[in-house]
Formats: C-alpha cells, structure tokens, sequence
C-alpha cells in the first residue's frame, strides 16, 4: 500500500498534494509529512500546494454561502443540525472562529458556507482563513513527518493481517447500513 502511495506522490508530487488538501485535508497532510520525512516531498513547496488546496475548497464554499447560502443549510436535517452549532461558535467567536472551526472533524464545509451567508468580508476572511490553514498545515505536516516510524510499523504490520483487517472492516460496514436502514424505518414510522 505504502509503496502505491509513494508511487503516486512521486509521479505526480504537488499536484497530489493539492488535490488531497482539497479532498481530505488532515489525511493527506500527515501522509505528506510522512513523505517530506523520507525525502520525496520539499517541505516548503508541500506547506504551499497544501494549504492552496484547502484554500481553495473553503473559498468554494464560502461563496457559495454567499451565493446560496441558507437554501442549502436549512434544506435539509442534517446541516440543519451542523447549521446551528456552527452558528453558535461563529456568533460567539466571530473572526475567531475560522481557527476554532479548523480543528474540529467533520466541521470543514458548513462553517465555510455560514460565513460566506453571514456576509464576512470576502478579503478579511481570507486574510484569516490562510493564517489558520497554515497553523493547521503544520501541525498536521509535523504530526505525519515525527509519527512517521510509527506509520512504518503500522503498515509493515498491518500486511500480516489484511485479511483480517477486512473482514472487519466490511463487518463494520455492514452493521452501519443496518443501523441506518433501521433508523430510516424507524423514522418513517
């Protein structure tokens, strides 16, 4: 596995770089720091296509916001639910927020979308969203670039018992579409 990913870092290096910041920004950036650590990656040039990734995505959004903003937050129970505690910590935290929302999982779009339909100023937005998304490029950069042996061992091990690994991977998954399903069943009730 690790050696796919290797392969692929170095065939397309930044560019992948910048397609995983945009994707899924915290993974990617730790396996990026694995790879600066093993000399595949410029740290300099990773910390910049990764946090114009993210960028990029989260400007997406907030213009989108902008655009359609409350169409698509209240449009549905789910980012209704987001909505309102994004909101709560916006409101409460203002500007601050883009460096409280940066660290919290499963928070990078709907904040994104709130603050582009609360009107924040386009230019102070991305005056701060770059200084959080560089604090958050290193810290995840740096956590992939000294956890690295850690990894190494991880995924050496790991090739013992793929097997293993899924199977029960595909038995989680399976207990998760029959918890939905039955919550779906349950809620049409």
């Amino acid at each position: 596995m690790i050696e796919n990913v290797e392969l692929f870092l170095q065939q397309y290096g930044y560019i992948a770089v910048f397609i995983g910041t945009f994707i899924e920004g915290e993974v990617f950036l730790i396996i990026t720091g694995f790879f600066i650590k093993h000399g595949f990656l410029n740290p300099t040039l990773s910390f910049i296509f990764g946090i114009l990734g993210a960028l990029i995505h989260e400007l997406i959004y907030f213009y989108l916001g902008k655009w359609k903003g409350r169409q698509i937050l209240l449009g549905n129970r789910y980012t209704r639910k987001k909505y309102k505690k994004a909101k709560q910590i916006i409101e409460k935290y203002g500007l601050l927020a883009i460096f409280l929302v940066r660290f919290m999982y499963g928070m990078r779009v709907i904040p994104m979308l709130i603050f582009g339909a609360t009107g924040f100023n386009a230019l102070k937005f991305i005056f701060f969203d770059i200084i959080s998304l560089s604090i958050w490029a290193v810290f995840f950069i740096s956590a992939g670039y000294f956890l690295g042996h850690t990894a190494e061992y991880i995924f050496g091990k790991a090739k013992e018992y793929y097997l293993i690994f899924g199977l029960i991977i595909i038995f989680i998954g399976l207990i998760w579409i029959l918890i939905h399903y039955a919550k779906k069943s349950e809620e049409k009730k």
